[in-house]
C-alpha cells in the first residue's frame, strides 16, 4: 500500500491521468494545464521528473521511519524479555533462600525434639509469612500471579515424581506385601467410602443454603481431591520416634495408594460428569471399567519398566568394574523419572506407576550397580526428595495469601466435619473387616485412632483443586488451603501427643522379616513367590557385581571406630613417638575403603 508520504507527493509519471481521460503532463481534471507542474518547470519534459524526485525522497524518508519504528519494537521487546528473565531470576533466588531458612528451621527443631510443629508446617509458615510481606507491598501481584504460585503442571511433573519414587525404593517391602491386603482395602475401598460421603454433604448442604451451593461435578471433584490423604508430617514424625514399623507401614502404604485412587476418581467426574439418568446397570460400569485398566495397567507399567532398567544396566556392565558410578546413578534417575511421566502420557496414574516402579527397581535394578553407585543413588533419592517436598510445602505456604479472600467459613467448617467423620467411617469398620483375614497380628484399636487422626491432607489436594473447572475454582482452592493447614498444624502437630496418650511403642527397632510368624496360607504364597522372584532375580541382574559391605551408619559405631583409631595410633609408637612397625592404621583403613568403593571419613586427630 502506498504511504502517506507518497500520497502527498502526487501521481508518478505515466499515471496522471484522472476519471476524465486527461493525460499526464501536468493537466487537470478539466483539461487545462496545472500551474503548479507547468510553471515550476516549463521545459519539454513537463513536470514528470520533478514529480519522480519528490515521491522518492518522501519514500525513502518514508521507509527510514519504518525501519526506525521496527528497530524501536525490536528493542522494547528484548528489554520485556530481559526484564522477564530477570524478574524469574529473582522469583527462583528467593525461593531458593527460603528454602535454606526452611531445611535449616526442619533440622533446628529435628534437634530440639520439637514435635508440637512438624517440619512441614515450619515449612508452610516461611512460604505464608514471604507471601503475605509482598501482599503487603504489593497487593497487585497476588491476582496477576495465581499460576506462578502453585503450578499444578510444574508440582505434577517436577515436584511428585522424586518423592514418590523414594517412597516406594525405600519402603519395606516384607512388610507392604505382607500388609497389601490390608492396604488396598483401606486404600481403595476407604477412598470411595470417604468421596461418597463427603459428595453427597457437600452438595445437599450447598442445596439447603448453609453455603453456597457446587454443582454436581464441582462437588464430586471437590469430594476426591479432599479425601486425597497426605501424611508427611505424621510420618516424619513416625521416623523420628521409630514408631511400630507394622503402623508405620500401613500409614504410609496406605497413603500413597489413597493419592492414587482419589486422582483416578477426580479425572473420572471430570471426564464423565454426572449422569443425569444414572443407571447401575448401565453406567457404572462405564466409570468402573477405566479405573480397574488404569489401576493394573499402572501397576503393570511401572514394573516393566523397573525390570527394563535392570535390564539396561545388566546389558551396560558398569557396576561390574565401577569406574563410572556417576553415569550409573543418572541412568537409574533416567529410568525412575521415566517411570511417572511415561505414564501419564496414555493418562494412567503416574503416582502408582513410580511407587512400584521404585520397588521393582530397588529389588532388580539397584543390585547391578556397583557399590559407590548404589550408594550415590540412595544420597541422590533422598535429598531430591526432601527438595521438592520442602519446595511442594513452601509453595503451599506462598499460595495461601492470594486465596484468602476466597476463604468460606461455612464451606470450611462442612468440610472438616466431612474428612473426620468420614475417615471414621471408613478406618474402624474396614479395620474391623481386615482384622478377620490377619491372625495374631490385628489392628489394635489404639493403632486405627492413630490411622484416623493421621489423615492429614497436602499438596496433592492442592494441586487438583487448582484443577477443577467452573467459576468456583477459586472457592475451592481456598478450602483446601485451609483444610490442608489445619491438618498439617493441628493433627501432625498433635501426633507425638497422641502417641504418648495412647502408648504406642516408640523407640522400636527395624523390623527383622525372619522373625515374622506366618500362617500357613502366608508361608504357601511366600514360597510361590520367592521362587517367581528367584527366577527375575537370575533373569535381570547382573551376578558379577561384587556385594557392597555393611557400612557404620549410626554415632555409636562411629565413635568405636574413632577410640580403636586412637587405641592403634598409642600401640603404633615407640619412646621416640615414631610408628614402630607396619602401615599406619589410618592408611590401612582408606586403602580398605578404596578397594570396597566405601566413603572415607577424615577425622581430626589421626
Amino acid at each position: 500500500e502506498p504511504s502517506p508520504a507518497l500520497e502527498k507527493a502526487g501521481p508518478a509519471p505515466g499515471h496522471g491521468a484522472d476519471s476524465h481521460g486527461a493525460g499526464s503532463h501536468g493537466v487537470d481534471s478539466h483539461g487545462t494545464a496545472s500551474p503548479a507542474h507547468g510553471d515550476a518547470h516549463g521545459d519539454a519534459h513537463g513536470d514528470a521528473p520533478g514529480g519522480q524526485l519528490d515521491s522518492q525522497s518522501h519514500g525513502e524518508e518514508s521507509l527510514k521511519e519504518r525501519l526506525a519504528a521496527r528497530d524501536r519494537l525490536d528493542k522494547l521487546e528484548d528489554e520485556e524479555h530481559t526484564a522477564h528473565e530477570e524478574h524469574m531470576a529473582l522469583e527462583v533466588a528467593v525461593l531458593i533462600f527460603l528454602l535454606g531458612i526452611s531445611l535449616l528451621i526442619g533440622q533446628w527443631l529435628h534437634y530440639k525434639h520439637i514435635y508440637w510443629l512438624p517440619e512441614s508446617g515450619a515449612t508452610v509458615l516461611v512460604g505464608l509469612c514471604f507471601g503475605l510481606v509482598v501482599h503487603f507491598v504489593d497487593p497487585r501481584a497476588n491476582v496477576t500471579e495465581k499460576k506462578l504460585y502453585f503450578d499444578p503442571e510444574f508440582f505434577t511433573l517436577f515436584l511428585l515424581p522424586p518423592i514418590i519414587f523414594e517412597s516406594g525404593y525405600s519402603i519395606h517391602q516384607f512388610l507392604f506385601f505382607r500388609n497389601a491386603g490390608s492396604i488396598s482395602v483401606l486404600a481403595i475401598g476407604g477412598t470411595i467410602l470417604s468421596t461418597l460421603f463427603t459428595w453427597a454433604v457437600v452438595y445437599n448442604a450447598g442445596l439447603a443454603g448453609l453455603m453456597e451451593p457446587l454443582s454436581g461435578v464441582e462437588a464430586g471433584a471437590f469430594a476426591a481431591l479432599i479425601s486425597a490423604v497426605d501424611p508427611v508430617a505424621t510420618l516424619a514424625t513416625f521416623g523420628a520416634l521409630k514408631v511400630d514399623p507394622k503402623l508405620n507401614n500401613l500409614v504410609f502404604g496406605e497413603s500413597v495408594l489413597n493419592d492414587a485412587v482419589s486422582l483416578i476418581i477426580f479425572r473420572s467426574i471430570l471426564h464423565y460428569g454426572v449422569f443425569a439418568d444414572f443407571e447401575p446397570g448401565m453406567h457404572l460400569p462405564a466409570v468402573a471399567a477405566p479405573f480397574v485398566v488404569t489401576a493394573l495397567g499402572s501397576v503393570l507399567y511401572g514394573v516393566g519398566v523397573g525390570l527394563a532398567g535392570g535390564l539396561v544396566l545388566k546389558a551396560a556392565g558398569l557396576g561390574r568394574h565401577g569406574r563410572l558410578p556417576s553415569v550409573e546413578a543418572a541412568l537409574f534417575w533416567v529410568f525412575s523419572y521415566f517411570s511417572f511421566v511415561g505414564a501419564e502420557v496414555p493418562h494412567l496414574s503416574g503416582i502408582v506407576s513410580s511407587l512400584f516402579c521404585g520397588m521393582a527397581m530397588k529389588r532388580y535394578a539397584a543390585p547391578s550397580l556397583s557399590p559407590k553407585a548404589r550408594k550415590q543413588v540412595d544420597w541422590l533419592l533422598k535429598n531430591l526428595a526432601t527438595i521438592a517436598d520442602s519446595v511442594v510445602f513452601l509453595l503451599v505456604g506462598l499460595a495461601v495469601v492470594i486465596y484468602l479472600a476466597e476463604i468460606d467459613v461455612a464451606f470450611v467448617a462442612i468440610t472438616l466435619a466431612c474428612i473426620l467423620v468420614s475417615r471414621a467411617l471408613n478406618v474402624f469398620p474396614l479395620s474391623a473387616l481386615v482384622n478377620c483375614s490377619r491372625g495374631d497380628e490385628p489392628i489394635t484399636r489404639q493403632e486405627q485412632v492413630v490411622m484416623w487422626w493421621s489423615g492429614l491432607r497436602g499438596a496433592i489436594a492442592v494441586a487438583l483443586a487448582v484443577q477443577v473447572p467452573g467459576e468456583m475454582r477459586d472457592r475451592i482452592v481456598g478450602v483446601t488451603m485451609v483444610v490442608v493447614l489445619f491438618t498439617i498444624f493441628v493433627f501432625g502437630g498433635t501426633t507425638k501427643a497422641l502417641l504418648d496418650r495412647l502408648r504406642i511403642t516408640v523407640g522400636a527397632p527395624d523390623y527383622d522379616p525372619k522373625t515374622a510368624v506366618l500362617s500357613t496360607s502366608e508361608r504357601a504364597v511366600q514360597r510361590h513367590v520367592s521362587a517367581m522372584d528367584a527366577f527375575v532375580h537370575d533373569l535381570v541382574v547382573d551376578l558379577e557385581v561384587p556385594e557392597p559391605l555393611p557400612d557404620p551408619e549410626d554415632d555409636a559405631d562411629f565413635e568405636a571406630l574413632r577410640e580403636a583409631a586412637r587405641g592403634a595410633q598409642l600401640r603404633g609408637r615407640g619412646a621416640g613417638g615414631a610408628k614402630e612397625d607396619g602401615e599406619p592404621f589410618v592408611r590401612r583403613q582408606k586403602d580398605r575403603a578404596a578397594r570396597h568403593g566405601q566413603p572415607i571419613a577424615s577425622i581430626s586427630g589421626f
